[in-house]
């Protein structure tokens, strides 16, 4: 069978052929109730034995042999098909049951929050809400499905992006369940907190809530630890500049430069090196945190000095002016003043300088115009 022509309408009409049931399942029933055009169509199979599947599919790629999870062509699009099933912990790991018999309902029910346990039958349209997701959306609330939600300690960090993510509160039964993950999730690696960071930091409306809800529930000093030893009032600025540096742009980098508002290059560098963070990020909040101790009590030769720092590193001026003004810094706009640094119209650099010389005397040069600009402005506001 050619996957480059399998529909989700034919997809579906062969399983229920052969006894079984497709329905959409996860963030992309959430995002259609929300008016949102999901990013990811992932399907769920009920009633159907695993062997009948990939005889009927032999091209799909079953990339999850112990919870029957395959990857398939449909609509020209490789999507996630799994199989119904149930899950109960034991120790440190799960067991996992796919038979045919497994209800939707049941797959539903070991779902992190009620938002993402619904499904809709891709033949007839029926919405299968049995733990009352769209309730819970129209009140923006997230609330956990059951007691399954302790089964995955990460399930307390993406639950916290969530609420970032959405703009929705937690509810108060579910907070418990946050906190009492604070024991295994200090066992997790280090590089799933950071990846569920890098989502926050692209994708959320207000990324400062993440931090919040790790710390209401006792999880910062676990998955940020640099943060949880801020002081409250650090720690309200921090999450404050985020906000705005956010309302301002989507762009990853820019906004975790926001923290070296707050933090200095020494905590940032420990933050590296417990968690390895993204070259450019590091470079950029680390440029800001310095930038800043510098413009503190600004000179024309500060300014001169920045604005070259800015040319040749990891931000550019309109970037740095960007948080700066976001966070709202009382240091000058500097796309304006590196405007003035242009030589006027027919003056050129000596003949006779050479190597060094020429750098000294543009420096100079630009010294100057800033230090009469800034003047200029200064007996402006007088008048």
């Amino acid at each position: 069978m050619s996957t480059s022509v399998l529909t989700e309408k034919d997809f579906a009409e062969i399983i229920a052929k052969n006894g079984g049931r497709v329905f959409r399942v996860g963030d992309c029933v959430c995002d259609s109730f929300m008016g949102v055009t999901p990013k990811d169509i992932d399907f769920c199979i009920v009633g159907m034995v695993k062997k009948n599947f990939k005889m009927i599919f032999p091209e799909a790629e079953e990339c999850a042999k112990s919870i029957s999870v395959f990857r398939l062509g449909i609509d020209g699009i490789t999507r996630e098909v799994a199989f119904a099933r149930t899950e109960r912990k034991e120790g440190s790991g799960y067991k996992v049951s796919t038979k045919p018999k497994i209800t939707i309902e049941e797959d539903l029910f070991r779902r992190d929050i009620t938002a993402n346990s619904m499904a809709i039958d891709v033949l007839t349209g029926e919405i299968i809400d049995p733990y009352h997701g769209r309730r819970d959306i129209e009140g923006k609330i997230i609330r956990a499905t059951s007691q399954h939600f302790s089964n995955d300690p990460m399930r307390a960090v993406r639950l916290a992006g969530q609420s970032a993510r959405l703009g929705f509160d937690i509810d108060g039964d579910t907070l418990p369940l946050v906190s009492a993950a604070a024991e295994e999730l200090a066992h997790k690696p280090v590089e799933q907190i950071a990846t569920e960071l890098g989502k926050v930091l692209s994708e959320a409306r207000e990324p400062g809530r993440y931090f919040e809800v790790l710390a209401k529930t006792s999880l910062l000093q676990i998955t940020f630890k640099e943060i949880s030893d801020l002081s409250k009032e650090e720690f309200k600025r921090v999450i404050a500049g985020l906000d705005s540096v956010a309302k301002a742009t989507q762009n990853s980098k820019l906004r975790f430069a926001a923290f070296g508002v707050v933090l200095g290059k020494e905590r940032l560098l420990l933050w590296n090196n417990r968690m390895t963070l993204p070259g450019d990020w590091l470079d950029a909040a680390v440029t800001v945190s310095e930038i800043i101790g510098s413009l503190e009590n600004p000179t024309p030769d500060k300014i001169v000095d920045t604005i070259n720092k800015l040319r040749r590193g990891s931000l550019t001026i309109e970037d740095f002016d960007l948080i700066a003004q976001a966070a709202g810094l009382k240091i000058p706009q500097l796309g304006p003043l590196k405007d003035i640094t242009v030589l006027p119209a027919g003056e050129v650099v000596p003949k006779t300088l050479k190597g060094k010389e020429i750098g000294e005397w543009l420096r100079a040069k630009h010294v100057k115009a800033i230090s009469e600009h800034l003047h200029f402005e200064s007996n402006s506001r007088r008048q």
